[in-house]
């Protein structure tokens, strides 16, 4: 009985193509708040340092990974050359080049096409005329 049992478990999650967690709770996991490790972020200040008037409020850090005891994030952070615990952090997230970018319907398409063409023209600078218009 025992062996059967694993065997239908094992069988059926490739024919339904869900992982346990969908299988368990019947709805997607929300993975949004992850990210993505070695990215960069700033690791805010928050009143461990008093600041004077022109001080950086935030040191430059990488993520390593999440804290196992709290809801922070492990940072290295590349001022102080120290690994620290903070849940104070920013990620920075960089919007993605425009050729990559994949259009979900023909009038993306066009929009695409548009924004591609114009940041490849030449731009001509006062009397200055492009090859282009010769």
């Amino acid at each position: 009985m025992q062996s059967t049992l694993l065997v239908n478990r094992v069988l059926i999650r490739p024919i339904l193509k869900k992982t346990p967690f969908e299988l368990f709770k019947q709805r997607r996991p929300v993975l949004s708040h992850l990210k993505v490790f070695g990215c960069k972020c700033f690791i805010l200040n928050n009143g461990k340092e008093s600041l004077r008037k022109f001080d950086a409020k935030a040191n430059e850090g990488v993520l390593l990974g999440y804290a196992t005891q709290s809801h922070a994030y492990k940072v290295y952070n590349k001022r102080l050359m120290t690994v620290e615990e903070s849940m104070h952090v920013v990620f920075h997230e960089t919007i993605p080049q425009l050729k990559d970018q994949v259009p979900k319907n023909a009038d993306e398409e066009d929009l695409l096409q548009k924004h591609i063409y114009a940041a490849e023209k030449p731009y001509a600078v006062g009397n200055q005329s492009t090859e282009k218009e010769k």
